[in-house]
């Protein structure tokens, strides 16, 4: 699971004993199709942490809103969806911890 955490985008990375919001996670199967597709930068990698800022946020769901629906994956694409909204709705960043 790779799992998101609200971060604002002035904010320093804490360390692990941080406490930010947790806004959910995706499995490796979507975060690699929406790699494929250029959805999700090919350098972000699944098992490393790393942090989006907002910008970057608004423009994964606008390229996720846009594409074709899949049937296979629509339910996890909405609950990803979903996961970028929350950080967009905060005016945030995330943080991506994989494991």
């Amino acid at each position: 699971m790779l799992d998101f955490f609200l971060i604002d985008d002035s904010q320093p990375r804490p360390n692990r004993n941080f406490n930010l919001e947790y806004i959910g996670g995706i499995e490796d199967e979507l975060f690699y199709e929406l790699r494929k597709e250029g959805i999700i930068e090919p350098w972000f990698d699944y098992y490393s942490d790393f942090r989006w800022g907002s910008e970057i946020i608004a423009r994964i769901l606008l390229k996720l809103q846009q594409r074709p629906k899949s049937a296979a994956l629509q339910k996890e694409e909405k609950e990803f969806a979903a996961i970028l909204q929350k950080a967009v709705d905060a005016k945030a960043g995330v943080l991506a911890f994989g494991d």
